[in-house]
């Protein structure tokens, strides 16, 4: 019986919380780059990003489990919340390619993003370890995009490639600024975590 490797998209963030246009982003790419699946990875401790408005983690990990259960090609895991220290990507990967020994790997990232990931711990080696598919966002301009991208080419023969997946301007922050000010947030979320998101963030989760 031959073997057939997989192309596995990663999905990796705070999903503080998860949001209808992570999963819109990680649904087209999976389709434009032809993906087995897509592993969701909620941050425990990430080195990147200030922990002011972060909830537990385990509150983090349900919600995004509620939103991805109809998509059979989307797949949820805990590996970063397994540890009190701070995760950082060179860790993961490492995890993430003992149990995927022979697939190849696509960590799905933003234009943000992009701009910090040479500041990212042992970069060069994660560069080994992983692709990098960039989803742009409107407030970038192609060029700036392309430009860093050839430099991480050149510099660590990263391979990274470009979505072409339309802008999706949903962001947490907006999800959290919306709840605070007592408005809806119906079709920014799926309809499955609705409820549950207005509550935990608006201070009520307790009642869950």
């Amino acid at each position: 019986m031959e073997m057939r490797f997989m192309p596995i998209g990663i999905m990796g963030g705070t999903f503080n919380p998860i949001h209808i246009g992570h999963l819109i982003i990680a649904e087209y790419v999976r389709e434009e780059f032809k993906l087995d699946s897509i592993i969701f990875i909620p941050n425990g401790n990430p080195p990147h990003k200030s922990y002011e408005n972060l909830i537990d983690a385990k509150l983090r990990l349900s919600l995004m489990e509620k939103a991805i259960a109809d998509n059979c090609f989307f797949i949820s895991s805990d590996i970063e919340l397994r540890s009190d220290k701070i995760n950082y990507t060179i860790d993961t990967l490492r995890k993430l390619k003992s149990q995927y020994i022979d697939d190849e790997l696509f960590f799905i990232v933003g234009a943000d993003t992009l701009f910090e990931l040479d500041s990212w711990k042992d970069f060069a080696n994660v560069s080994k370890l992983t692709n990098f598919i960039v989803y742009k966002r409107a407030t970038y301009v192609s060029e700036t995009i392309d430009l860093k991208i050839k430099k991480l080419k050149s510099t660590y023969s990263a391979k990274v490639f470009e979505s072409r997946g339309p802008f999706i301007d949903i962001s947490s922050t907006l999800i959290r600024d919306r709840i605070a000010k007592g408005l809806s947030i119906k079709y920014l979320v799926p309809d499955s975590i609705r409820q549950d998101v207005t509550k935990i963030y608006g201070g009520n989760w307790y009642e869950l």
